[in-house]
């Protein structure tokens, strides 16, 4: 076995440990779980980072990554993902303008922000096609598809996770 699948296998019940112990705290789960909210976003960025940190370690046993291979994975990930999150970041900006311009009645300050968030939209999904388009370089067809598999995926597992613990907390503070 490589050491990267060794050092991932103990690496991955660490994080996931780790994550699940943050999780626990409410304020984290809210920070996480309500993005939109920018005061919350640094309680949630050491969960963020840790759930980032989970995904790559799924990523290279899902696409069965050896050393090299993953290296070359994550340059070109990393990269591109930093486009697609900065895409999104702009456009969430774009629609929070536009949510405070709809109660203004200002109709041409609106048009105006409405095309600008429709752009924003295009230039996410842009960053998107291109994150894919470069992973696809490197990665065979079978791990191009285990890719875009585990990422349809990955993100409803973490929201499920996200809600069980919601769940649980609940349940505990009944009990008390």
């Amino acid at each position: 076995m490589t050491f990267v699948r060794l050092f991932c296998r103990q690496a991955l019940l660490c994080i996931a440990c780790i994550v699940a112990l943050d999780m626990n705290n409410a304020q984290t789960t809210q920070a996480i779980a309500a993005q939109a909210n920018p005061p919350k976003q640094q309680e949630g960025g050491k969960a963020k980072k840790q759930i980032d940190q989970l995904k790559k370690l799924k990523l290279i046993e899902a696409l069965n990554l050896d050393d090299a291979a993953a290296e070359k994975f994550f340059v070109r990930y990393n990269t591109e993902q930093k486009k697609v999150d900065d895409a999104r970041k702009f456009l969430d900006d774009a629609m929070n303008d536009l949510d405070k311009a709809k109660s203004s009645g200002n109709n041409d300050r609106i048009k105006q922000l409405t095309q600008q968030t429709l752009d924003k939209h295009k230039q996410l999904q842009d960053a998107s096609s291109e994150m894919l388009r470069s992973v696809r370089e490197v990665l065979n067809e079978k791990q191009f598809a285990d890719f875009l598999v585990f990422e349809a995926k990955f993100q409803e597992q973490i929201r499920k996770a996200l809600l069980d613990i919601k769940r649980e907390n609940k349940k505990d503070s009944i009990k008390k």
